[in-house]
């Protein structure tokens, strides 16, 4: 399990994480998402003992990474593509890992044929493509079966079928029971892999939610409805509270409600429902409005039409 408590990181006068509290839990894909510059690679760093907090606390299991004895047996994490010496060869490199970490010999092959590697240990790693980089980093991550994981950006290089393989890999060991916390800037990835969301903005939090609740909560979601006597139902739904206009057909959108109470509204004044139809926000849609006020870049008008 992974604890901040009131984590802060300064870099001169800028605060890059700010008191940053949450309980990262196991048995789920616990998905890290922020605007650029919003500090999630700092959380990281700060978990793994690469920069020391200005106060608070990174806990990995109850301790600060710097004080678990075998660290790569309770951790396992890929931050940086930057994976060994270019010279080395990949089953050397990870060799040299477990050896660190009184981890078997044998766990070195059975992590390359895990990450699809099985016939690259021989080779050096300066010939091996990005993908190919991360698939050592992550064998890396997995050399001393740890039951928590941290990647970030693990698909970066990766083709079709080692995306697909790095979210069945990502959800099989949470559902066996680890912890993985994961950063991507791929919203459809991250909606198809992550059970969970942690979102920060220039370094604070966000939302600490299961996806479906984030996406819940967004003003994007609306339902459509259609009736001969849009009027009477448009009066009855803005009396109730909720936000009503009206689409180019005449129809009525609504947001604020569910179908349930749409429908049981309109079944009360005893109209007739030709429509009526939810419009529910995507993750990237819902992400965009949690974190619009938290941007160091505004997009131009012309590239938010563009996306």
């Amino acid at each position: 399990m992974i604890v901040l408590e009131e984590l802060t990181k300064d870099f001169g006068g800028k605060r890059a994480v700010d008191k940053l509290s949450l309980a990262i839990e196991p048995g789920k894909v616990t998905g890290f998402l922020g605007p650029n510059g919003a500090g999630k690679t700092t959380t990281m760093r700060l978990l793994l003992g690469l920069d020391a907090p200005t106060s608070g606390a990174a806990l990995i299991d109850g301790v600060p990474y710097a004080r678990l004895h075998t660290p790569l047996r309770t951790v396992g994490a890929m931050v940086d593509s930057r994976i060994g010496h270019p010279g080395q060869r990949a089953a050397s490199h990870l060799l040299g890992l477990a050896r660190s970490n009184s981890i078997p010999a044998c766990r070195v092959g059975a992590v390359l044929a895990e990450v699809g590697l099985a016939d690259a240990g021989h080779k050096r790693i300066g010939t091996f493509s990005l993908g190919m980089r991360q698939r050592l980093g992550i064998a890396g991550a997995l050399l001393g079966d740890p039951q928590v994981l941290i990647f970030d950006e693990p698909v970066n290089g990766l083709d079709a079928d080692g995306v697909v393989w790095i979210r069945r890999l990502m959800r099989a060991k949470a559902a066996a029971g680890a912890t993985v916390f994961v950063s991507s800037h791929l919203m459809s990835e991250m909606q198809s892999t992550a059970d969970h969301l942690v979102v920060i903005g220039r370094g604070r939090l966000i939302a600490d939610d299961t996806i479906d609740n984030v996406i819940a909560e967004s003003a994007l979601n609306s339902i459509t409805v259609a009736t001969p006597d849009a009027a009477a139902l448009a009066e009855a739904l803005s009396r109730a509270g909720y936000s009503v206009t009206r689409t180019d057909s005449g129809a009525l959108r609504i947001t604020g409600a569910s179908l349930e109470d749409v429908g049981g509204m309109a079944h009360g004044l005893g109209l007739r429902i030709n429509e009526l139809t939810l419009h529910k926000a995507s993750l990237e849609q819902a992400y965009t409005e949690l974190t619009s006020s938290s941007l160091d870049y505004v997009p131009t008008e012309s590239e938010r039409a563009a996306s």
